[in-house]
């Protein structure tokens, strides 16, 4: 009988420490979970704001059918280099074809206050004749195909393509001269769409599967506007071209 009871204490303490060592068992391992890496495929939206300053408008005049610049005359001065803001909004379509590139296209339209004006006294060596000349862009959209190398959430690209833009420009002759008060002796003034090229590089940096933010330079040349009185006797061109810088924002779907 002690014999019985000694060999059940025993069972009972060895199945006790059993039960104690399963409960100090170290856990099953689970793997942290990873985020799916991400794709620049899709397609996206967004808007973009910033700033432009445009090239010399080399501005050329030509009077009864004489290019003045070819008779000795310099209107130069008259060049001015326009500046100002720019900002809209874009959509596009991204594919990346392999894990390092991406090849897309993007379609943009901005609203713009890119505008200069230029004075030359003494115009053509009259000595109380003043011309001035003003150009403004008022807006500019592209159309561009991209081509972008990716390093993760990272993309640098060049794009390139169609633009066009709403500009006006205009002049004026004046003259302080006595015995002529009436002042204005020559104005025109236009107002047109005109279409060219832009092209230009950027970056973009993916803050989550859906939000993308980056900074973006593009160069635009809409070849030259003209300006002339009601008669065409007097005839001023301007280059339309410039670059902007931007930042942009867009959401993927």
């Amino acid at each position: 009988m002690r014999t019985s009871l000694g060999g059940m204490i025993g069972a009972a303490l060895l199945c006790a420490g059993s039960a104690n060592a399963a409960d100090l068992a170290v856990p099953a391992y689970k793997a942290p979970v990873v985020a799916p890496a991400f794709s620049w495929t899709g397609w996206y939206i967004g808007g973009n704001i910033g700033g432009g300053w445009g090239e010399s408008t080399s501005t050329n005049a030509n009077y009864l059918g004489f290019d003045l610049a070819s008779v000795g005359f310099d209107t130069s001065p008259l060049s001015s280099k326009p500046s100002g803001i720019i900002g809209g909004g874009q959509i596009g379509y991204d594919w990346q074809f392999n894990p390092s590139w991406v090849a897309g296209v993007v379609a943009d339209f901005q609203g713009a206050d890119i505008k200069g004006t230029a004075t030359q006294p003494n115009f053509l060596g009259v000595p109380d004749w003043t011309a001035t000349t003003s150009e403004s862009l008022r807006s500019l959209g592209t159309v561009r195909g991209r081509l972008g190398w990716t390093a993760g959430n990272w993309m640098v690209y060049g794009s390139g393509g169609g633009a066009y833009g709403s500009v006006s420009s205009t002049y004026n002759v004046s003259s302080s001269a006595p015995n002529q008060t009436g002042g204005e002796l020559s104005f025109g003034a236009n107002s047109e769409t005109r279409f060219g090229w832009a092209g230009g590089v950027g970056v973009n940096y993916a803050m989550t599967q859906n939000w993308i933010v980056g900074l973006d330079y593009l160069h635009y040349d809409l070849g030259r506007t003209s300006v002339s009185d009601p008669a065409g006797a007097l005839i001023m061109d301007q280059k339309v071209g410039g670059d902007i810088v931007r930042g942009v924002i867009n959401y993927k779907f």
